[in-house]
């Protein structure tokens, strides 16, 4: 059974919701095995579930609840079930401690022998910081620049909206040249654009986008390192080209993901409205709605229905995502937003993690839940060590 079919089931089950079907297909996935009847009978514990909140202080079970409500209601998906305090516990003890679905390694409880996590401090999650590059080669560090206006780039104004976005307001004065600039995000750093054509971009961490600062040709076409989040200003006569990698992606107006990372063997695209076409080498792609596009290290491409576009592009909105994600994947999502460098004392463990976390937790707090799972860890510094199971 699926870990969010489960957590639903357990979540529903405590709310008194669950049809007679429901609940034998629970009873049947306990009967499996003792490890599945034990699984269950802690998670359908109310003193365990009490017990397993009280440890994280430091998290406001409500607020979190409140901030994934507003991403539910965001999307638009379905109606929002209200449900009671303890299925929401039990929801998160699922989704977040127990971590998901695992290959070789069951679910288990905390033992009392556990190594758990040795901590010298605290380490912080993200925040909204990026990098200006300008056409001369002059850096604005973005963090240290007053809101308003930063200065002009061939025919656009750059302004700093907010602390966590940029913008350019072109005058339209096609008698000068256009420059180019980039917006770079470090570890630990994501930012907001919105492009000369009203185009708008999420940047996550460690990601670079150059861009003209007005589209004047037949295409509108710009470069991207990392991953970003597109919603496309529309223009039937000047498609949007988004250079990654080995492939270029091709839209009109639409919104999309790309995730084409240095240290990942790959890249994806994904697509949530309109369409897109995603070339490499000679093969050609065209996603619709919910469909990914996937060019392996050979550059292989893959075309990928049904997938979970919404939930993908959940980092925008402070959510890390983790859909039948290696724990090497997770790691590296860690150690890009949490600016730490991951080392492994033995070898790698080989599990696969589902559902959403807060990305506004701090790593040590994150550490815990995955500690649930007999993963231990020790944190020195911004080096982060998985030590052997």
């Amino acid at each position: 059974m699926r870990g969010d079919r489960l957590a639903s089931l357990i979540a529903r089950q405590l709310a008194g919701e669950l049809t007679p079907d429901e609940l034998q297909e629970l009873a049947d996935w306990g009967n499996e095995s003792k490890l599945h009847r034990g699984f269950l009978d802690r998670l359908t514990d109310e003193t365990v579930i009490e017990s397993e909140l009280r440890t994280w202080k430091n998290i406001d079970p409500a607020a979190g609840y409140n901030r994934w409500i507003g991403y539910m209601k965001k999307r638009r998906r379905g109606r929002i079930v209200r449900i009671t305090g303890w299925s929401v516990a039990a929801s998160l003890l699922i989704a977040i401690v127990m971590g998901g679905r695992m290959r070789t390694v069951h679910l288990t409880a905390h033992t009392t022998n556990s190594v758990g996590i040795a901590v010298n401090k605290t380490v912080m999650p993200g925040r909204n910081t990026a990098t200006l590059t300008l056409a001369n080669g002059q850096r604005l560090l973005l963090d240290s620049v007053a809101k308003g206006e930063l200065g002009v780039q061939g025919d656009s104004k750059v302004m700093k909206a907010d602390s966590t976005s940029l913008a350019y307001q072109p005058s339209g004065n096609n008698s000068v040249p256009v420059e180019y600039n980039v917006l770079t995000t470090p570890r630990a750093g994501q930012f907001q654009l919105t492009l000369p054509d009203g185009s708008r971009v999420w940047l996550n961490n460690i990601s670079s986008l150059r861009y003209p600062t007005s589209f004047r040709g037949k295409d509108r076409r710009v470069a991207l390192t990392g991953e970003a989040y597109f919603e496309i200003a529309g223009d039937a006569g000047k498609p949007f080209i988004v250079q990654v990698k080995e492939a270029s992606i091709e839209v009109l107006g639409t919104s999309f993901n790309v995730m084409a990372y240095p240290d990942e063997s790959g890249s994806q695209t994904t697509l949530l409205t309109g369409a897109v076409r995603v070339k490499a080498g000679t093969g050609v792609v065209n996603l619709l709605p919910d469909e990914q596009a996937q060019i392996s290290g050979n550059g292989e491409l893959k075309l990928v229905k049904d997938v979970a576009s919404e939930d993908i592009v959940s980092w925008k909105d402070g959510f890390f995502y983790f859909g039948r994600a290696s724990f090497a994947a997770v790691m590296r999502q860690l150690a890009r937003w949490y600016d730490v460098d991951v080392v492994y004392e033995g070898n790698i463990p080989n599990m696969e993690f589902g559902g959403k976390v807060d990305r506004t937790l701090p790593l040590n707090d994150l550490l815990k839940f995955l500690d649930k799972n007999q993963i231990h860890f020790r944190l020195e510094g911004r080096k982060l060590i998985v030590l052997p199971i």
